[in-house]
C-alpha cells in the first residue's frame, strides 16, 4: 500500500519541477525571436504576484518545502520572463 506521505510528496515533487520548468520555454523563445509581442504583460504579472502572495501565504501558515521551491522559483521565473518581455516588447 502507497502511503498517503509517499504521494504528497511524489506529487510535490513533480508539482515544483513542472512549474520550475514552465517557463523556461517561453524564455527561450523570447531569446531568439528577440520578440515578445504575443505575450501578454498581465500573465505575467498576475502570475508574479500570486506567486508573491503564495509564498507570503505559505509563511503565515503551514511552510512545507516543495510549496517554498514552488514560489521561489516561479518569482525568478517570472521576474526573468517579464524582463525579457520588457526588453524585446517593441520587436
Amino acid at each position: 500500500m502507497i502511503s498517503k506521505d509517499l504521494v504528497r510528496d511524489i506529487s510535490g515533487m513533480i508539482m515544483t519541477v513542472s512549474f520550475m520548468l514552465c517557463y523556461i520555454p517561453q524564455i527561450i523563445k523570447i531569446i531568439k525571436t528577440e520578440s515578445s509581442s504575443d505575450l501578454s504583460p498581465t500573465m505575467i504579472v498576475l502570475g508574479l504576484v500570486g506567486y508573491i502572495t503564495g509564498m507570503i501565504y505559505m509563511y503565515s501558515n503551514v511552510f512545507g518545502i516543495w510549496w517554498f521551491l514552488n514560489y521561489f522559483t516561479g518569482i525568478i521565473s517570472s521576474s526573468v520572463l517579464f524582463y525579457y518581455w520588457f526588453k524585446h516588447r517593441n520587436d
